[in-house]
């Protein structure tokens, strides 16, 4: 790919902009240094869920018989995970029902989030609910306690056959928590000690629905869980390895601590540390760790909904635990860091960021960061310096939408999920553009046209000569890459390589098969290898 054809694609790119405003719905705005990939999302008040490119062309669509509970995810299979209201699905590409399990009729109340692990299985965020009674008994105060009392659980659900399921582990917030209202009780003590418990009578001004939790991730390499309490404004990291007994109590487990929290961030005032002034968190949504191979790997972005407490605008940030020897470190009794690690609060089209409830946000590979922003079903692309590259607003609501509607679109999201281009879920499927999902859309055009008037061909005629029992590669041209990836066939990132250029590359892998992706610009090449 010459120079030249590069400077031309930017300016083409950069041009996309001037059209920023003129649309209303879809794709809003396409700069150059958007991150080559698809995005997902799932409109709240209809059953679609859609997969999308950057140039607002819909790749692929499947339709459920519910509205969302909130949130899907695209397996690495290639498979579609969604918790709908009543039931959670796996739907294939062809949108055939994979297994489908009721979730309410089995009387699991599942809200907001889910998570897919890596063994197929599924954390669901469930409803935990006590009478004033039940809740009394554990130290919380009933002066402010409603009589009905709402807390929280994780479940880990195991797909079982296409309709059924088992609990195989679980996590409940009423198992460690710590209280100085009744010294009857056995969880009485000395809040300020024990950071690894939760203050039952933290006075939060909720007096029923107490921890809302709305999000969940998971780290395989650490085997522990992330989530987040909006209404104690808390982020928390708990062990995975346990057994459900064990996360019943305090001990057992990889860190030995049972189901305690191994750390926790955002207001530290929950664990009697600090003041108002060192809170961080404001009724935050969707922590997740960034991925392995990604450029803030190990950290966790956040969306924070009331920014610096004043409730004036959002912020999304990187947040950077410290561990040493495998502990979660403190400092003056608080967990580090002490600040943020990045932040952003900024404006769109003129207008500054404010989400008052759910949204979201997460990383990319290359350090870019999508944000979702629920009330206006958009969803957007910022760099690290700020730079706004690309919006994208859902254009389907309850009813169809047309370009020009400036109110009463009806087209909330939960999240958007982008997912690279790279990403092992799209190795088996054919990403053909299916048009846009709106009735017109000029940016859409003006980027399709760009893209296609680049002629990205350079792999047309790009071939890998190396047999493949050889530790090297050897191709029939020289390349000068952005980036190469290889990835196992279980899609763990084996190799990365960074400003490539040259005809062969070293590997020195074990058998089997991989892939190996080349990414130039905004152009990804996978290839498939064997190693025998």
């Amino acid at each position: 790919m010459t120079k030249n054809l590069l400077l031309g694609i930017s300016i083409i790119l950069h041009s996309l902009s001037s059209f920023g405003q003129s649309t209303t719905i879809g794709l809003q705005k396409y700069e150059a240094g958007t991150y080559e990939g698809y995005t997902l999302f799932t409109p709240s008040l209809n059953n679609s869920v859609f997969l999308v490119n950057n140039c607002g062309e819909k790749i692929n669509e499947w339709l459920f018989t519910e509205q969302p509970g909130a949130t899907c995810y695209l397996l690495e299979n290639g498979n579609l995970l969604r918790a709908g209201k009543d039931n959670i699905e796996i739907r294939d590409w062809n949108n055939n029902v994979v297994w489908s399990y009721p979730t309410t009729a089995n009387g699991i109340l599942q809200h907001h989030d889910i998570e897919p692990l890596p063994n197929g299985n599924i954390l669901c965020i469930v409803a935990d609910s006590y009478t004033l009674s039940e809740i009394e008994n554990e130290g919380r105060n009933p002066a402010i306690t409603a009589a009905d009392f709402k807390l929280d659980k994780i479940i880990e659900l195991q797909p079982i056959g296409t309709n059924s399921a088992n609990i195989v582990w679980e996590w409940k917030f009423i198992d460690h928590f710590i209280q100085d209202f009744d010294n009857t009780k056995s969880n009485y003590g000395t809040v300020g000690d024990h950071s690894e418990l939760i203050d039952l009578n933290f006075d939060n001004g909720f007096d029923n629905d107490w921890t809302h939790v709305n999000g969940i991730d998971y780290n395989s390499s650490l085997d522990q869980i992330l989530f987040s309490a909006r209404h104690l404004s808390e982020i928390y990291i708990i062990d995975h390895s346990t057994t459900t007994i064990e996360a019943a109590g305090h001990s057992g487990g990889n860190a030995n601590k049972g189901g305690d929290i191994l750390w926790r961030w955002g207001n530290p005032q929950v664990y009697r540390q600090g003041t108002s002034s060192n809170q961080k968190l404001f009724w935050q949504h969707d922590p997740k760790w960034v991925e392995q191979g990604y450029l803030d790997e190990g950290k966790i972005t956040i969306f924070n909904n009331g920014g610096d407490g004043s409730f004036t605008f959002s912020s999304v940030h990187l947040i950077e635990p410290e561990i040493i020897s495998n502990q979660y470190t403190l400092t003056n009794n608080t967990f580090n860091p002490q600040n943020f690690d990045w932040s952003w609060n900024g404006s769109f089209f003129g207008n500054t960021m404010f989400e008052n409830k759910k949204s979201g946000c997460h990383s990319l590979p290359n350090g870019n960061v999508i944000i979702c922003e629920t009330t206006l079903g958009r969803i957007s692309e910022i760099d690290k310096s700020g730079t706004h590259l690309w919006s994208y607003r859902n254009p389907s609501g309850t009813a169809p939408l047309y370009q020009g509607q400036t109110s009463g679109l009806n087209n909330s999201l939960f999240r958007g999920e982008k997912y690279p281009a790279n990403y092992i879920g799209f190795n088996s499927l054919t990403l053909t553009p299916n048009g846009i999902i709106e009735d017109t859309n000029s940016i859409s055009d003006a980027c399709i046209a760009s893209l296609s008037s680049a002629e990205f061909d350079f792999f047309n005629d790009f071939i890998i000569l190396t047999p493949s029992s050889s530790t090297e590669l050897v191709f029939n041209k020289n390349i000068i890459c952005d980036e190469i990836y290889i990835f196992d066939s279980t899609g763990k990132l084996i190799k990365k390589i960074n400003s490539f250029n040259g005809d062969q590359l070293p590997i020195n892998l074990t058998k089997g098969f991989y892939f190996i992706q080349f990414i130039i610009e905004n152009e990804t090449e996978t290839r498939k290898i064997i190693v025998q």
